[in-house]
């Protein structure tokens, strides 16, 4: 019985949807849409999705008109006056992380063309006068950062770890062990000293530190960037730093009292020797 309820009922929707498309004429029906072209087509050609090519160049006055990643083809015309050497279209224009050829005057590299400059003392006082702007302009975005101190003029202190608050605090009459690295403005390590024993009455006149130090506990560990118009020339870095922000790492190892770590740096200086003889 329950066969013949559906059969009848399937019977009845074919029947309707037949008749149904009886009706419709052909002029009824929506036209097909048009194939779409393809709209790469109609796009501009892009000129860094070109295919690599290799420029050749036999006059150095058209070195800077390569592409960037192309091969350079370097062959000067010894027809021509006052060429390019071949080390000046090295440093130029080659990028020297990839492989280069070298045959007499002539040049095969990748191509990149590069800044350049003459280390000369005009030049280090125009690089420390671009650092000083640079590094105002960095140090305006510093001071934006979350959660960091100015502890004085030119001082930020940013927390990257905080000691407890029973942690011994570094005072005038104490002696820090401490773990310092001086950072690059890109946060890359640039020079450091590990496990390194000083007291505040050390450090030398207008040392930033002594500032620095006495807001501190064993466990802190602090960024501090120091403006280096405040305090020029404290310490020596690279001349192509001079001017930007001294970038400081300082960890608080111990806090010691200082009789104890005179004890402790006389020991050391008497094991050197006969570590030495060793």
């Amino acid at each position: 019985m329950f066969f013949n309820v559906y059969t009848k009922l399937a019977v009845s929707i074919i029947t309707a949807a037949l008749l149904a498309g009886c009706g419709e004429s052909s002029a009824d029906k929506p036209a097909a849409p048009a194939a779409r072209a393809d709209s790469s087509v109609l796009q501009t050609s892009l000129l860094h999705q070109r295919l690599p090519a290799s420029c050749f160049v036999n006059d150095s006055d058209n070195l800077a008109f390569c592409m960037p990643g192309d091969t350079l083809i370097y062959e000067p015309n010894p027809e021509k006056e006052h060429q390019a050497s071949v080390n000046q279209v090295i440093g130029g224009f080659c990028d020297t992380a990839r492989p280069l050829t070298i045959h007499g005057s002539s040049v095969i590299c990748s191509f990149r063309q590069n800044r350049t400059y003459n280390a000369n003392p005009v030049n280090q006082q125009a690089i420390v006068a671009s650092n000083l702007q640079t590094g105002a302009d960095y140090l305006a975005q510093t001071a934006k950062i979350p959660g960091i101190k100015t502890i004085a003029p030119g001082i930020y202190v940013l927390y990257l770890q905080q000691a407890p608050k029973e942690a011994p605090a570094v005072t005038n009459d104490a002696a820090v062990q401490i773990e310092t690295k001086l950072l690059t403005p890109e946060l890359r390590v640039h020079s450091y000293m590990l496990n390194d024993l000083l007291t505040l009455d050390s450090l030398a006149q207008g040392n930033p530190f002594a500032l620095v130090l006495p807001t501190l506990k064993k466990g802190d560990v602090v960024r501090v960037y120091i403006d280096y118009r405040n305090y020029p020339n404290v310490w020596n870095v690279d001349s192509s730093l001079q001017g930007m922000p001294y970038i400081w790492e300082v960890k608080i190892l111990d806090v010691k009292d200082q009789a104890t770590a005179a004890e402790l740096q006389q020991r050391r200086q008497q094991a050197q020797p006969a570590a030495a003889e060793k």
